[in-house]
C-alpha cells in the first residue's frame, strides 16, 4: 500500500475524498520546493517526482474515481463535469511531456513549470469543488471508502506495471 488508509485520530477509514486531497497537498507541497529551490540541478528530481506523483494519481483517480462516478451518474450535468475533469489530465500529461523534453536549464523550463502548476491548481480547484459536489450525491458512504482502498491498489498496480516494464 502507498499510504495509510486511516486517521490518526480515531481510526476512522479514509474515504476517497480525502485520499485525493492527500495527494491534492503532496504535489503542491512539491511544486512550492521546486519554485523555492534556485538551483537548476535540483529542478529536475523535484520535477521527476512530482510527474511520478501525476502519473499515478491521474491514472488511479479516472480508473477507480471517475470511472464510478460515471457508472453511478447518467446525467448531462455530471458528463459535462467528468469530460472537463478528463481534459484537465490530458492537459496535464501533454505539460509533463513538454517538461520532461525541456532542459531545466532551459529558460523556458520554469515558464512551461508555471503553466503546468497553473494546470494542476485549476484542476484540483475544479475537482474538489464540482466533481466532488457530483460524486457525493451519487456515491456512498461505503462506495466513497471502498474507493480510496481501489485507487490505492491502482497506484500499486500502476508502480508495479512500471517496475516490470522497466526490467
Amino acid at each position: 500500500m502507498l499510504g495509510p488508509l486511516f486517521w490518526n485520530i480515531g481510526d476512522r477509514v479514509m474515504d476517497i475524498y480525502a485520499y485525493i486531497k492527500r495527494d491534492h497537498l503532496k504535489v503542491a507541497d512539491l511544486m512550492q520546493q521546486l519554485l523555492d529551490i534556485r538551483l537548476a540541478a535540483f529542478h529536475r528530481r523535484l520535477f521527476e517526482q512530482i510527474k511520478s506523483e501525476l502519473v499515478l494519481h491521474t491514472e488511479a483517480e479516472e480508473r477507480t474515481f471517475y470511472r464510478a462516478i460515471n457508472h453511478a451518474a447518467r446525467e448531462a450535468a455530471t458528463e459535462e463535469e467528468m469530460v472537463h475533469a478528463f481534459d484537465d489530465h490530458a492537459e496535464i500529461r501533454t505539460l509533463l511531456q513538454d517538461l520532461t523534453d525541456l532542459s531545466e536549464n532551459d529558460e523556458m523550463w520554469m515558464v512551461k513549470f508555471g503553466e503546468l502548476k497553473h494546470a494542476v491548481e485549476h484542476h484540483v480547484q475544479d475537482e474538489e469543488t464540482n466533481v466532488w459536489k457530483k460524486a457525493r450525491m451519487v456515491l456512498s458512504a461505503d462506495q466513497e471508502q471502498r474507493l480510496a482502498r481501489d485507487m490505492d491498489r491502482e497506484k500499486q498496480k500502476i508502480l508495479n506495471d512500471v517496475q516490470v516494464a522497466a526490467q
